[in-house]
């Protein structure tokens, strides 16, 4: 795999992040994971991340859209339950995608590294995440990483858990 550079995304790059998106739903689907569908992750969803600045791009060389993710500090309401070790701030991370053709390449480790380094840099000393329950590819990926299950949550629209995990900074 070539380098891999994660940079904040551009506006020029939202549509490749739109197609390489569909194409994640669609092996997601091949793969029996109903996590993300027709409803859930929207261009809009994207538009707006995108908007707030909080829209990672990780890019090759020569510019090609690998994979992306949500990068934020601003709470989520539907980790409210869940028991963590560390209350207060935190970097959450949502709708991490990566190319079909490029995982296990470490595209999504690469997302994750620039997560956390933002999150050193505004001294937020945890990150929060969740996945579905039968993405057990992200759930490797988060343990192998230092991540900790600490609870699960339930999100509208889907009848199976999400994990919670957190990792502390």
């Amino acid at each position: 795999m070539e380098e891999i550079i994660v940079r904040p995304a551009a506006p020029g790059d939202l549509d490749a992040v739109w197609a390489l998106v569909r194409r994640a739903v669609q092996k997601m689907r091949e793969e029996g994971s109903e996590q993300w569908g027709e409803d859930y992750p929207t261009r809009a969803d994207y538009e707006e991340d995108l908007r707030r600045g909080r829209l990672a791009a990780a890019v090759s060389a020569q510019g090609q859209v690998l994979g992306c993710a949500c990068i934020t500090d601003e709470p989520e309401t539907a980790y409210a339950g869940v028991p963590w070790a560390v209350e207060g701030p935190a970097l959450v991370v949502h709708r991490v995608a990566v190319d079909p053709a490029l995982q296990r390449g470490g595209v999504a480790s690469a997302l994750l590294t620039y997560a956390e380094d933002w999150a050193r840099a505004r001294g937020i000393p945890v990150f929060h995440a969740d996945t579905y329950c039968k993405n057990r590819k992200m759930q490797a990926l988060f343990r192998k990483r230092g991540f900790v299950q600490r609870g699960e949550i339930h999100l509208p629209g889907r009848s199976l858990p999400f994990p919670a995990f957190e990792k502390l900074l």
